[in-house]
This record gives C-alpha cells, structure tokens and sequence, in this order.
C-alpha cells in the first residue's frame, strides 16, 4: 500500500480561509468607523452645549446688569445691544463652526426689571445640521423692593 503526501493545501481550503478571514476584516472595520464616526457626533455635541453655557451665561449676566438690551439675529448668529450705567455696549455671539439662532419668540426690546425673560436657543453644526442641540431657559433678576 502506498501513501499519500497531505502536505499541501487544496484550493477550497484557501478559499475558505479568504472568504473567513475577508469577513472578520470587513466586521472589524466597519465597527471602528462606526466608532469613529459616534465620537465625532458626541465630540461635536459636546462643544455645543458649551458653547450653549456661555452664550446662557453671558445672556444672564447681561439681564442682570443692564437696564434694557434688544437681541439682532444674524444668519448663523445674534448680537445683544444693552445699556449698563448709562452706556451702550454690543455683544456679538458667533462660532465659525456652529450656527447659533434664537427663537422668533425673543421681542425687543426688553427690560429686566419687570419681565423675565424665556430664551429659547438653538445651536446647529455647520457641516452637518441634523448635529443640533435646542436649549430653552429663563432668564430672570430679582424684583426691586420699594420701601
């Protein structure tokens, strides 16, 4: 009886090993774009809500200490011009990678020592503006007491 040399690999086996290997290859891959592609979007809705903290922040400031401001959309940004101890000042709230609007509910002009104020503020990414955070607040100041 003679034997046979199996030392080889046939060609089914190869391809098998192809096909199996360019599967696992094509999953791994499209997992790490899939993650990839999520930490951009959490990154990009990180950097708006801060910037939605400032813009709130500085609107609080400037409702507290003025005696009356008016807001001005822009395109993809709004200005806020107040008067603090008799002198005018003009905030302008602008990213160059996000649009920042406020909602056509905000009537001029306003003053804080009889309304508060309800601010409804929507910030959307430029280059992609489904990636977009609205943020409604109100902004108020304690009411003066006369004796």
């Amino acid at each position: 009886m003679a034997t046979k040399n199996e030392r080889g690999l046939t060609l089914v086996e190869v391809l098998a090993t192809v096909i199996i290997f360019s599967l696992v290859s094509i999953l791994a891959w499209s997992i790490f774009f899939q993650g990839t592609e999520f930490s951009k979007k959490a990154v990009s809705k990180n950097q708006m809500q801060q910037e939605a903290n400032v813009i709130i922040a500085s609107l609080n400031s400037i409702h507290k200490r003025s005696t009356e401001y008016s807001a001005t959309p822009n395109s993809c940004s709004f200005s806020v011009q107040y008067t603090v101890r008799g002198m005018t000042e003009t905030d302008v709230f602008e990213n160059s990678l996000m649009c920042i609007k406020l909602a056509d509910n905000f009537t001029n002009p306003i003053t804080p020592k009889t309304t508060d104020t309800e601010i409804n503020l929507l910030i959307e990414e430029k280059g992609n503006p489904k990636n977009k955070i609205q943020i409604n607040t109100l902004l108020s100041r304690l009411k003066e007491e006369k004796n």
